[in-house]
């Protein structure tokens, strides 16, 4: 049988719904990965990411035919042509090289901000996203009912990251993040946000500012700093979650600090700007 055209309607059509199948999938990676990782709040998991999957079925055609056109059709083709020109013959483990040489250039404009070590995990989570949606397409596309089987292997897949997902973190493999359990007397010291700005707690309970950064900085960015003097006071709780530091010295913080970082390197978070989408201010030790 003779190869199917890459550029048809039939390998469009197929691409765009699998790719919009394989979202889920990612969405999941993507939120199993994040609840091992340190951050100001506790991860959704991947069981909050489910609610969006008819929003995301709705309006990703578009996008997702954008990712077909530019980046699932164009990898099979040079896929196909380095196989047929270097080895005579069409064979699926150029996909994967075909798929790094794209997104040695796509990751590019993330290591600009990030660095060296932003481009290599943005290169490598691209390559197999792209290999896995263009190796599912390029093998549904010379099936019978293709749709179906797109639709098959997306739900194995949604099913697969979930069971994987829950084993690893289940058995102890990977550990849910989660802030260290403190004691009032661990947090005096001097906190420093790394520009210049300090926070000192004494143990008497009285709290120094110098040149940190107060809530009111979202609207005024000019300001020199918030200093002040006051008291500051520990509030424990069984979810170290809800560990909350409140600082009255000034007019910096009108609302409550939470514990953040690891026992050997603990840290202090402050909330601002839009509670939908929060900005953190971090203070270390």
């Amino acid at each position: 049988m003779a190869p199917h055209p890459v550029w048809s309607t039939r390998p469009i059509l197929v691409s765009t719904l699998a790719v919009l199948l394989m979202a889920p999938s990612a969405i999941e990676i993507a939120a199993f990965v994040e609840m091992a990782r340190e951050t100001p709040t506790r991860a959704d998991g991947p069981g909050m990411s489910l609610p969006a999957l008819p929003f995301l079925f709705l309006v990703g055609g578009p996008v997702a035919l954008a990712c077909t056109v530019f980046a699932v059709l164009p990898t099979w083709s040079a896929a196909r042509w380095a196989g047929r020109a270097y080895t005579g013959r069409d064979a699926w483990w150029w996909v994967p090289a075909a798929a790094g040489c794209v997104m040695a250039v796509v990751a590019l404009w993330p290591a600009v901000s990030g660095g060296p070590v932003t481009w290599w995990w943005t290169w490598l989570c691209g390559t197999a996203a792209l290999s896995a949606v263009t190796l599912l397409t390029r093998w549904a596309v010379s099936r019978a009912h293709p749709y179906r089987k797109v639709v098959g292997a997306g739900a194995l897949s949604v099913a697969t990251v979930i069971g994987l997902g829950a084993l690893v973190y289940g058995t102890g493999l990977v550990d849910e993040y989660a802030p260290p359990r403190v004691r009032g007397s661990d947090l005096a010291g001097t906190w420093s946000d790394g520009r210049g700005g300090t926070l000192r707690l004494g143990a008497d309970g009285r709290a120094v500012a110098v040149g940190t950064w107060g809530d009111h900085f979202a609207s005024d960015p000019s300001h020199d700093g918030c200093e002040g003097t006051g008291t500051w006071r520990f509030e424990p709780d069984d979810s170290p979650w809800l560990q909350t530091v409140g600082i009255d010295a000034g007019d910096c913080w009108p609302g409550k600090w939470t514990v953040g970082g690891t026992a050997a390197d603990p840290k202090l978070h402050y909330e601002y700007g839009d509670p939908d989408s929060p900005d953190w201010y971090t203070l270390t030790r």
